[in-house]
């Protein structure tokens, strides 16, 4: 299977490949690390006899059993960070902190006494590591104007990709976009929104239900079109409690652009400095415009607030109120427009019957 039918294979099917290739790297390993217990055992370099004994210092079985022992503790380690920005911060913050205590070192042998002290060594390396380690931890997320490390971007080749958040999905609209052939970047649903939509299609209230279907069903019909890319994004994100900071951090990790409607999430991923795409600005964006002056055929639908005033719609629901229109309520008939007046809840444009 290629990486093309990965990506557009079904969730499940993506997910158990994923940890299917992770256990069979993680067995190889381990006989990597019983074969290398048996060389320490065995191996008159790693392993020097005992003078005048004939007398191995490391006995093969514990030798062996020690790697292993050692194999499931960094095992361990790797499944408790879970994710892969985790484990290169550790691996980072480590890296950092070896450095910074052989320097550390090098400059107190300069003073008496201290030529050979590995008391003081291990010390130092304890310190530095836990320090550095701690501090790339508290810091990935914050700061990458000091430090590049803290963000583990993936090298992004191109245009970005797009981020789906879990209203967008359930809107349906995406999926239009993306048949109208609007995309030509990867599109990306995290599996912590996939696992929302599913705890929202298995929700006692029908119209919760029916929602998560939708979103399910909107997801499967991104995955089935061939006009857009989709991949499922495995990275969890440890500590954000809600599935919208989870959304912001990941985007940020990604270097990708958040796409949804929702308008506070919108607002928190602008105050974090992440690139957002929300798709009711691009409705309103292709909304038509009409300057003073120009006509337009409305179906006058019901009355207005003001006296003599009837409503109509355009084909986009865009909302034409009609000054002396009342009299034509059920007609179609052709408005003037005097003036367009922008709202938070979109466009509205105020006319009069033209006789």
């Amino acid at each position: 299977m290629n990486s093309n039918e990965i990506l557009q294979a079904p969730p499940e099917t993506s997910a158990r490949l994923s940890r299917m290739t992770v256990w069979v790297i993680r067995a190889f390993f381990l006989l990597i690390s019983a074969g290398t217990g048996a060389l320490i055992a065995f191996s008159s370099v790693l392993n020097p006899e005992i003078e005048g004994t004939g007398i191995h210092t490391y006995h093969p079985v514990w030798a062996i059993l020690g790697m292993i022992g050692l194999f499931f503790v960094v095992m361990l380690l790797e499944m408790m960070l879970g994710s892969a920005s985790d484990i290169a911060a550790l691996v980072f913050g480590l890296f950092i902190g070896v450095i910074l205590a052989f320097l550390s070192y090098a400059l107190l042998t300069l003073f008496p006494g201290n030529e050979d002290n590995p008391a003081l060594q291990l010390i130092l390396l304890c310190m530095f590591c836990y320090l550095s380690v701690v501090l790339v931890f508290k810091t990935r997320h914050r700061f990458n104007f000091i430090i590049p490390y803290v963000e583990f971007q993936r090298q992004q080749r191109g245009p970005r990709s797009l981020l789906l958040d879990t209203s967008v999905i359930i809107d349906g609209r995406i999926v239009d976009m993306a048949e109208a052939g609007a995309f030509d970047t990867p599109l990306i649903v995290p599996r912590f929104v996939l696992k929302e939509l599913q705890d929202v299609a298995d929700s006692a209230d029908r119209l919760k239900r029916m929602r998560g279907r939708r979103g399910l069903d909107m997801i499967d019909k991104l995955q089935k079109s061939s006009k857009v890319e989709v991949g499922i994004e495995e990275t969890d994100v440890p500590g954000a409690e809600t599935v919208d900071m989870k959304l912001v951090r990941l985007a940020r990790s990604l270097g990708a652009r958040l796409v949804t409607n929702d308008y506070n999430l919108n607002k928190i991923a602008r105050i974090q400095d992440v690139s957002v795409v929300n798709i009711n600005d691009i409705a309103n964006a292709l909304r038509p415009s009409f300057l003073p002056g120009e006509e337009a055929q409305i179906a006058l639908v019901k009355e207005g607030e003001e006296a003599g005033q009837a409503v109509g719609y355009l084909d986009d629901g865009t909302m034409v109120v009609v000054e002396n229109g009342r009299n034509s309520i059920g007609k179609t008939v052709k408005v003037e427009v005097v003036r367009t007046l922008q709202t938070s809840s979109g466009k509205m444009i105020f006319g009069r019957v033209n006789r």
